[in-house]
């Protein structure tokens, strides 16, 4: 559903107001910056071309609640004039048509590009419709009605700038822009380097297992009277073998799942004592592998939280697992649980190989890989702490990780809301 905001009339002295207009209209509907940076750009560009072709025009914005072409709530501004029209609109449109009389109409095509959605059309009684869409945040909740009629109220409110104030904000604009798209060339940049080393590194870790299942098979192709004793350890190598390969696989599946959001948590009331009880028992392997000697120090107290207790055992475990993989042998590691306010911390501490300040702020991560590698055969692809994040946060928790550098250890804290009323908790479970 559509709801109109404000019209603006479209002149060549009134340029100045479009751009203002926009602005504010995409501020109280929370466009981020560089959101509104785009859609300003667009729409001053089509009213510049309706000022200069048609005259005079109309732009019109409205709120549009769950539109076809963003999938959720937009703005939209919509140009209409009563000029000649564009010849060839279809083909200027797309940037195919080059016509020297119609030069500036060609700003459409940069315009298309700024925007989510751009539709053009001419009436049968002449003229020209341009329809520009800017989908909101996904992060923004739904508007109600009343929350629209009150940002009407107050654009109809605000009073216009100075030519001056619109220039200098126009300014700061452009600087923010460029600003930011070098910062998001340079994360492009990473992301892309990460993505490289991850790639290599799963290509070796699919080798390891694949060249040894294909020896064992080759093997067994090849003597003839093997002994059943002989034939029972070439299987278990093989099923070592496939059981990782799952694991690589399974690894990748759920985060992917997680991070488009098709993962359904089965929430209930949790108790995070004997969770952590459950994930130490689950990782014993691995940390009896190393003889890391292990010192668990649960809450006093019960801790509940509200959470789906398969996907809270697998965060628990994946931080377990990488602090045994990460620290030599014969290391600590140290559990602990506790609380602040209304905030329950679980605190898995070892003596391992740290993190380097560099590495910290990206440690959770896709196609991150710490520097020091493990020195584990089948230490994994590395994404198990990006799967821990993504799910801490669909719990309404944080993960955090702080090291004080190479050699020195790591600490992961895992915060989470605990439910409120811990007797209908533990009432609920039983």
């Amino acid at each position: 559903m559509r709801h109109r905001l404000v019209s603006v009339k479209i002149g060549s002295h009134s340029l100045t107001v479009v751009r203002e207009r926009t602005r504010q209209v995409g501020e109280l509907f929370g466009l981020e910056t560089l959101q509104r940076t785009r859609l300003v750009t667009a729409v001053s560009e089509i009213a510049r071309n309706t000022a200069q072709y048609a005259g005079e025009g109309t732009l019109t914005f409205l709120f549009d609640t769950q539109s076809l072409h963003c999938g959720g709530q937009s703005l939209v501004a919509e140009i209409v004039d009563k000029g000649p029209g564009i010849p060839n609109l279809q083909l200027v449109s797309q940037g195919m048509q080059q016509d020297q009389a119609l030069s500036g109409v060609t700003g459409i095509v940069g315009a298309r590009r700024l925007v989510d959605h751009m539709a053009l059309r001419t009436p049968e009684g002449g003229g020209t419709i341009v329809t520009i869409e800017m989908a909101l945040p996904r992060s923004l909740k739904m508007l109600t009605v009343q929350e629209i009629t009150s940002r009407i109220d107050e654009l109809v409110s605000r009073k216009p700038r100075s030519a001056m104030e619109e220039l200098e904000q126009q300014n700061r604009e452009m600087l923010h822009a460029l600003e930011e798209t070098r910062r998001k060339h340079l994360v492009l940049q990473q992301a892309d380097l990460r993505k490289n080393e991850f790639l290599a590194i799963l290509a070796h870790e699919l080798r390891n297992p694949l060249a040894t299942l294909n020896m064992t098979l080759a093997i067994l192709r090849r003597k003839a009277n093997i002994t059943p004793e002989e034939l029972v350890q070439r299987s278990e190598v093989m099923t070592r073998q496939i059981v990782h390969l799952v694991r690589l696989v399974d690894d990748l599946t759920d985060v992917t799942r997680v991070d488009k959001g098709k993962v359904e948590l089965q929430e209930a009331p949790v108790e995070l004592n004997s969770l952590v009880k459950d994930a130490l028992e689950m990782t014993a392997a691995a940390i009896d592998a190393r003889q890391h000697a292990v010192a668990f120090h649960p809450s006093q107290e019960d801790l509940w939280v509200h959470g789906d207790a398969s996907r809270l055992l697998q965060v628990i475990g994946n931080v377990l697992h990488n602090a045994a993989k990460y620290t030599p042998d014969h290391g600590r590691i140290e559990v602990r649980l506790r609380t602040i306010g209304t905030k329950a911390l679980i605190e898995i501490k070892d003596n391992g190989a740290g993190i380097d300040a560099e590495m910290l702020p990206q440690v959770f991560g896709m196609f991150v890989q710490a520097r020091t590698r493990s020195t584990d055969e089948q230490a994994g692809l590395g994404v198990g702490l990006t799967l821990a994040d993504r799910l801490v946060r669909d719990h309404g928790g944080t993960i955090a990780v702080t090291s004080e550098g190479l050699g020195r250890g790591s600490e992961f804290t895992i915060t989470l809301p605990m439910l409120r009323q811990a007797n209908q908790a533990s009432q609920a479970s039983a």
